[in-house]
């Protein structure tokens, strides 16, 4: 599943805190980053190995100098979908110039972004029907897709999200405080404490799963819909790659 990396440079806080909340509802599970100069971006490019798939630069911060900031970047790097964002349209011919993906005046409407958004999610091929696990946690909103999830743990009150990445995030909270966001999913419940997606899956035995080196109990009171529902999914993985079942 390819995930959209954006990067917003926009020193104007509230700006770009609402710009993070759109673009984290328009391409939910993406990576974005807000940058406070220019300069600061530039760094970042220097350092990262994939390009950023869109950049969002403010021309009216000095701090940011966007003209020359858009300049430096397409010295290196001609592909990246550059948006430039004013409240006047006196850049209209440098954007032209620089190859921009698109020009917003500010304020800049969710409406708007989802329309210039679009295509180039069709561009890159992201699936924005995946559905996506929502929380909060220290001031912090966080929205995961389902298949970055290999299997998430409960523990005195504290959520863990167990990514594909290796890494873990968490929330306060219970499993059950997640249960509405999995019905119908590749998730299932096997224990108390345990939540597994049944596509990271890559062994099974009576009382556990395992994924990886990872070893996932199964309870008691869980084991018989536990198996069930996993039997069922694969029965219907198998049907989906022209496999026949016994």
């Amino acid at each position: 599943m390819t995930m959209m990396t954006i990067a917003i440079c926009d020193d104007m806080q509230a700006d770009a805190r609402k710009l993070h909340k759109q673009l984290e509802r328009i391409v939910p599970g993406s990576e974005i980053r807000i940058f406070k100069s220019g300069e600061l971006l530039l760094e970042e490019l220097e350092k990262k190995r994939k390009p950023y798939d869109a950049i969002f630069v403010n021309m009216d911060s000095k701090k940011v100098d966007g003209l020359e900031t858009i300049r430096k970047i397409r010295e290196r790097e001609m592909s990246v979908a550059v948006i430039f964002m004013s409240r006047s349209d006196e850049y209209y011919r440098d954007a032209f110039d620089l190859f921009a993906y698109n020009y917003l005046l500010k304020p800049v409407t969710a409406a708007t972004l989802e329309y210039i958004m679009e295509p180039l999610k069709k561009r890159l091929n992201i699936n924005t029907d995946e559905r996506v696990i929502h929380f909060q946690y220290r001031a912090r909103v966080y929205t995961l897709r389902h298949s970055q999830v290999s299997f998430i743990t409960s523990s005195l009150h504290i959520v863990n999200f167990h990514m594909t990445d290796g890494s873990i995030l968490q929330c306060r909270g219970k499993l059950k405080d997640f249960e509405k966001q999995l019905e119908n999913s590749t998730f299932l419940r096997c224990h108390q404490s345990f939540i597994i997606n049944m596509e990271r899956i890559t062994g099974a035995k009576n009382d556990s799963f395992r994924i990886g080196d990872h070893v996932i109990p199964i309870s008691r009171s869980y084991n018989r819909v536990a198996h069930e529902k996993y039997d069922e999914y694969l029965r219907f993985q198998q049907e989906c790659n022209g496999e026949e079942t016994e």
